[in-house]
């Protein structure tokens, strides 16, 4: 928008004439600042950082503007004498109080324009550290080549200073991953620690520069266990004095599923639903309280949790002599409940379908107000517009994978919604039933 009525208007006051509810609107909105970093940090959209009419002058509208002083002729500022002798007067509409006056109407600055919403940068830095350490943390790779380059952009507009804390975040990773290698060549590679546990690749971060990081904790294996202590006495060893905090609920595991008839390799996750992947290598069947009592979370973080190899059919969920809910391990690559077969129960495969359509159906409640909530501001949406706006709401985040449903999955939800009469489905349009 800002650049259409740019376009439209280079004098900047039609922007200016609408800006102001629209800043106000934003700024109301919790998830305006993560979608507009998110953005910022986009391949496709970070020519939003490269400053415009030279880095030094982008910058310098950029503060005044975020301080709320008058800000400068961007031609002066970079000593344009050309540009300065075709100078003209505003139009007598223009209100030279608002929107940092004349020169910050006619500044192209898209970043710039954005930071006024909150009128610091701040803000914008604090939520670029977050998303940082989120995707730092995230990545089994250590690859950090794409966010090296957003920081070198950010830093061109926010400032050296104000970004010390990632740079110091990105080395983090950078020794990490030498720490790791030295460590791993020091035990020899994958060491056999049992109960599945390779050996460990961590991340070691330097607690006042990264964000506040999560403290959920449960109980992991005796063979992982084992692995990093080991890891963490070589640390000490090579980094003494200090010590490491383990932070079991973050990072990502990689694991090879072996079946009796076939594997599946390279199964990556987080680090609970490894755990419960490795209690059913070693007893097949578990009942939900148990299996929450054997690793000491709430039934409710188990379940969700289970949902990855639900959907996979690793695990097949099934009904002991009491009814209740029992979970057990698949017996073979891709199967069901082997037990059903052996009754020759021909409609097996659909209930298993069924049942975990109903799972991913339950795992997907919790976009539901997101959707009632487009559909009462908006009226009526196709299924491709709430899907491209629900990935834009609700974004990977805290180690929580967020919004990563397909479209035919999406669909399928909210054809659910309509059949319990919450939603309406007509002409290719979603809307909320009895509003018309």
């Amino acid at each position: 928008m800002i650049r259409a009525l740019r376009r439209l208007d280079p004098s900047g006051l039609t922007l200016d004439a609408v800006s102001e509810r629209v800043r106000a609107y934003l700024k109301l909105r919790p998830d305006t600042v993560k979608q507009i970093v998110t953005t910022l940090t986009d391949p496709d959209s970070s020519d939003l950082l490269e400053p415009v009419g030279g880095g030094a002058a982008a910058e310098v509208v950029q503060e005044a503007a975020a301080d709320g002083d008058m800000a400068p002729d961007p031609d002066e500022s970079r000593g344009d004498e050309a540009a300065m002798l075709k100078w003209e007067p505003e139009p007598v509409t223009a209100d030279g109080a608002s929107s940092g006056g004349a020169a910050a109407r006619r500044a192209p600055d898209v970043l710039a324009i954005l930071v006024q919403i909150y009128g610091s940068k701040a803000t914008f830095v604090n939520e670029f550290r977050k998303m940082l350490s989120e995707k730092l943390l995230a990545s089994a790779s250590h690859d950090t080549e794409k966010e090296v380059r957003n920081l070198e952009l950010l830093k061109k507009r926010f400032g050296d200073a104000a970004l010390s804390a990632c740079e110091v975040m990105l080395t983090d990773v950078a020794e990490s991953r030498r720490i790791s290698r030295s460590i791993q060549q020091h035990f020899g590679g994958v060491s056999g620690g049992g109960e599945g546990a390779t050996l460990i690749d961590a991340t070691v971060v330097s607690r006042l520069c990264w964000p506040s990081l999560p403290t959920d904790t449960f109980t992991l294996p005796a063979g992982v266990k084992k692995e990093m202590a080991r890891f963490e006495k070589q640390f000490a060893h090579i980094k003494a004095p200090r010590k490491l905090v383990w932070k079991p609920s973050l990072g990502t595991v990689t694991l090879d599923v072996t079946f009796p008839d076939g594997s599946v390799g390279d199964v990556q996750c987080k680090p609970l639903q490894a755990t419960i992947l490795l209690r059913f290598g070693a007893q097949q069947r578990w009942a939900l309280a148990d299996l929450a009592s054997e690793l000491g979370i709430a039934t409710d973080v188990v379940r969700k949790n289970l949902s990855i190899w639900l959907n996979r059919g690793f695990i097949s969920e099934v009904r002991d002599a009491g009814g209740g809910a029992v979970f057990e391990a698949a017996t073979s690559l891709g199967a069901g409940d082997e037990s059903r077969h052996d009754a020759g129960e021909d409609e097996d495969g659909d209930a298993v379908a069924s049942l975990a359509e109903e799972q991913r159906i339950a795992e997907m409640k919790v976009y539901e107000q997101y959707v009632i909530g487009m559909l009462t501001n908006l009226e009526s949406l196709p299924v491709q517009r709430i899907h491209n706006m629900l990935k834009m709401f609700v974004p990977a985040s805290g180690g929580d994978r967020g919004y990563d449903c397909s479209e035919q999955e999406l669909q399928r939800f909210l054809m659910h919604m309509v059949e319990e009469a919450k939603l309406e489905h007509s002409a290719g349009q979603y809307r909320i039933a009895g509003r018309h």
